[in-house]
């Protein structure tokens, strides 16, 4: 006899709550993997469309699935764009904390790099995170995601300031602003409005980047 044949015998209920925990676990973990399934649809549809062909029935559609079924996981467009945008700034934050490791001196190349190489790996999800493409954000609020990101770059602004024995005159314009001109590199090299492509707009962002970091400065 097992310990938990011989457990269950001595305490019927608490076999039946185990074989109810696992139903539970087993449950959750199928809600979570067919909520993934839809998010992955979602952006399938968007790299090959655009924001704007998604919707709940195109998903319902590519998955094989009654429309009723996917209003269980999201109550409709928005909110799973809602998600997908909790979901880029996590993959954003974890590629930016590669900067950490980095010396004082490549802290802006890294991040450079690190956001432009997550945006030209995701574009879609990058789209849908800046609100292109028509994609509405779908709150007022930041999200949490969206704010770790942000602390990410100011600690490494402050660590590189504090490195030249400077300070920043405003640390958090300062994150907006290094975050305005990266995100206006991409969106350009993006549409293709910075002649040579993404290589040279790259260049010219990596060339860009320490002066204004150093006007930023006090």
């Amino acid at each position: 006899m097992t310990k938990r044949q011989a457990a269950a015998d001595a305490d019927p209920a608490a076999d039946g709550a185990s074989t109810q925990t696992a139903s539970s676990r087993r449950r959750e973990r199928e809600r979570r993997e067919m909520r993934a399934r839809l998010l992955e649809a979602a952006r399938e549809i968007a790299a090959e469309e655009g924001w704007p062909a998604v919707t709940i029935r195109r998903i319902a559609d590519r998955l094989e699935y009654a429309s009723p079924i996917l209003y269980q996981h999201f109550s409709g467009k928005d909110a799973l764009l809602l998600e997908l945008v909790g979901i880029g700034f996590r993959e954003l934050t974890d590629m930016l904390d590669a900067a950490r490791k980095a010396p004082p001196e490549r802290v802006l190349e890294t991040l450079a790099r690190a956001y432009w190489r997550f945006a030209f790996s995701a574009p879609e999800l990058y789209q849908a995170m800046n609100g292109l493409d028509g994609v509405p954000f779908g709150t007022a609020a930041t999200p949490s995601e969206a704010r770790q990101a942000f602390r990410t770059v100011r600690a490494e602004l402050l660590r590189l300031a504090a490195a030249r024995q400077r300070d920043l005159t405003d640390p958090d314009g300062a994150v907006d602003t290094i975050w305005a001109f990266l995100h206006g590199f991409v969106s350009l090299a993006m549409s293709r409005r910075i002649a040579g492509g993404p290589k040279r707009a790259q260049a010219l962002l990596l060339r860009g980047l320490p002066p204004l970091f150093d006007s930023l400065l006090r």
